[in-house]
C-alpha cells in the first residue's frame, strides 16, 4: 500500500492560510496544474496542502450493490 494526495473536483484544499475547492484538474506539457473554483489562475498541486490518499496495487474486487 502506498499513498499520495488525489486531486479531483469537488475536493478541499489548503492553499496558503484558505481553504479552497478544487474545479478542475488539467495535465499540460507534461506538468498538473489544479484550478480552484472561483479562481481563473492554475496552481501547481506543490503549493496545496492536501491529506494522502491510501492506494493498493493489488486487485480487490468490488460488492455487487445491484441486482437483475
Amino acid at each position: 500500500m502506498f499513498q499520495m494526495p488525489v486531486f479531483k473536483p469537488g475536493v478541499k484544499v489548503i492553499a496558503g492560510s484558505r481553504q479552497e475547492t478544487v474545479s478542475h484538474v488539467v495535465l499540460r506539457r507534461r506538468e498538473m496544474m489544479v484550478y480552484l473554483v472561483g479562481k481563473e489562475d492554475p496552481v501547481k498541486p506543490e503549493r496545496l496542502s492536501l491529506v494522502p490518499t491510501w492506494f493498493t496495487t493489488t486487485r480487490r474486487p468490488e460488492a455487487l450493490n445491484w441486482y437483475l
